[in-house]
């Protein structure tokens, strides 16, 4: 009996070598110049406006507005509680714990777990009323668990940020110590490519500007940061590509010089049987990207010329058909997100071993 995954693995490198040769018998030739007039029937050309400009600022405009949520108490917050007028009642330390209850004086266990303070002021007071005649009690959070917000890339210190307060994007930036500095021919640079920049909630890009905010103070673009928020900030010096979806190896691979679609793929360990033949590389500002569609089977019979890639691109090879443009951007993102941070935990990894 074949084994399907070894007779799809020989099918791929004989195609791929076939792609190969034919790409060296028409290296006299240019590629093919990436605008909408000089595109070969094989690939289309789309730029994703994700938003018209008065969209975008009325989105923006909503975003700064956001109310922010009440702080509600969960495991491992810590909290003083005071009754006035009753000292012995009161306490420095009183911790949630991880089934959501507090332990009081007199009232025992106290189930506070997704109430506010207030709610939970109340319901100790409660409580009291069968020790304390009308007890007045005040509850003062002093170590959260708090809301935080995920900050990966050229940071100077990468990784989880702690909410405190109305946190806006600099002010979250700034906690992570601000983006990461590098040497470069003797000189001191930053290393974060602010126009590749993106911001993610709820699985959908924000219309930030990182450039205008950054650069130019922008202050539109400086909205409140919530809870599960997510910035990655790429390198402005690193090469590479990323090649996302239904591939053996999802991954962050080296950018070579004149790299082509199908040796994307290939670092890729190839196609798994589920991988549909169009495939879509993003280019660009994940806000306001470059879109192409390739239809490889056409590469892979040597039809056409391979298609070339560039430093940054994101190759996504999807599972199903995509009938809308925009879909695109936002069925990548969760693999996008697995590889970088993957790719983050790794450089850390490499880190503490050469320490």
């Amino acid at each position: 009996m074949i084994n399907t995954n070894r007779y799809h693995y020989l099918a791929f490198a004989l195609l791929l070598i076939l792609a190969l040769l034919f790409g060296a018998c028409s290296s006299n030739n240019s590629y093919i110049e990436e605008n909408l007039d000089a595109l070969p029937e094989y690939l289309e050309e789309t730029h994703l406006t994700r938003q018209t400009t008065q969209e975008a600022l009325e989105e923006l405009q909503r975003l700064n507005d956001i109310e922010m949520p009440p702080y509600t108490l969960g495991p491992g917050d810590k909290m003083k509680v005071y009754v006035y007028d009753e000292p012995d009642l009161d306490s420095d330390v009183v911790m949630v714990k991880d089934d959501g209850t507090l332990s009081y004086r007199l009232v025992g266990e106290v189930d506070v777990r997704g109430l506010t303070i207030p709610e939970a002021t109340k319901v100790i007071e409660e409580r009291l009323k069968n020790y304390v005649l009308y007890p007045i009690v005040s509850i003062i959070p002093f170590e959260t668990r708090g809301t935080s917000i995920t900050m990966l890339g050229k940071l100077t210190y990468p990784g989880v940020v702690p909410i405190k307060g109305r946190m806006r994007v600099l002010d979250a930036i700034a906690a992570a110590g601000g983006l990461a500095l590098g040497y470069f021919q003797n000189n001191s640079v930053e290393l974060a490519d602010l126009e590749r920049t993106f911001m993610i909630r709820d699985n959908r890009i924000l219309p930030i500007d990182f450039v205008e905010l950054v650069q130019n103070g922008k202050t539109i673009y400086n909205i409140p940061i919530l809870d599960k928020d997510y910035i990655f900030i790429p390198s402005a010096i690193n090469r590479e590509i990323y090649v996302i979806g239904e591939v053996h190896q999802e991954g962050h691979y080296f950018y070579q010089e004149n790299m082509t679609l199908v040796q994307s793929i290939s670092f890729a360990q190839g196609f798994k049987p589920t991988a549909q033949s169009t495939i879509y590389v993003i280019r660009g500002n994940l806000s306001h990207p470059r879109l192409f569609k390739i239809n490889t089977k056409d590469i892979l019979k040597a039809k056409v010329r391979d298609f070339r890639l560039k430093p940054n691109d994101i190759v996504f090879v999807p599972k199903h058909p995509i009938a809308k443009w925009n879909q695109v951007v936002n069925y990548a993102l969760p693999s996008l997100q697995a590889v970088q941070s993957a790719y983050f935990i790794n450089e850390m990894i490499k880190d503490i071993r050469g320490q």
